[in-house]
This record gives C-alpha cells, structure tokens and sequence, in this order.
C-alpha cells in the first residue's frame, strides 16, 4: 500500500510540474494596429515593405517563439534584438529606404521606406 501512494504521489509532483511548464505563453501579443507595425511570425517581417513618413514611429513585436533581430543593412541606422513577446520601436529620421534583416536568419528580410513629412 505505501508503495501505491507513493508512486501516486510522484504521479502527481510529475503531472504538477509539467503543468507549469506548459503555461508560458507560446504566442506574442498581436501588434498595435497603428499602421506603422511590422511582425515578426513565421520567420518574416510581416509586411515584409512599410512606407511611413519622416518622425513617424514603428514598432516590430516578435510573435514567433524563438528570437530575432532587427538589424539595418547599410549604415546601422538600428539594430536590436526581439525575443519573443518582446517589441521593438524605431522613429524614423530622414527620408530614404533602409532595408534590414534579421542575423540569426539572413533569409528574413525587410524595406522600411521614409518619406519627408
């Protein structure tokens, strides 16, 4: 009987444990709906083309469950890394296009074109 309840007993520690486990979040909140978004979810900046003018801020959250980055290709006009759940915020300056990337996956690439205000 004493084994009995004390396998049932470490059932439980076991089914306890694992339920705390599975309660982080596996999603990242959706971003804010201002126009100025970008996320980040299937490894892709989701648009992957932003237009928005001059003073403007935009805002990278990370949907997916591993990190990234947010890194611009000419000039290191931003660079940031995004763990998951996380944002990321850029006010743009002077106008142009700024293409980025993310570094740990070369293959997710964006264009963040500025116009004067």
């Amino acid at each position: 009987m004493r084994t009995r309840r004390r396998a049932i007993s470490l059932v439980m520690l076991v089914g306890g444990l694992a339920a705390c486990v599975s309660e982080r979040p596996t999603t990242a909140p959706e971003p804010p709906t201002d126009g100025n978004s970008v996320a980040i979810k299937n490894f892709a900046f989701v648009p992957p083309n932003l237009s928005m003018a001059s003073g403007a801020t935009v805002t990278w959250t990370n949907q997916d469950d591993v990190a990234h980055t947010v890194s611009a290709d000419d000039d290191k006009t931003f660079d940031a890394g995004v763990e998951p759940g996380q944002t990321f915020q850029f006010t743009a300056g002077a106008p142009g296009t700024y293409t980025y990337f993310c570094r740990f996956h070369p293959f997710m690439k964006g264009t963040l074109t500025v116009t004067a205000p």
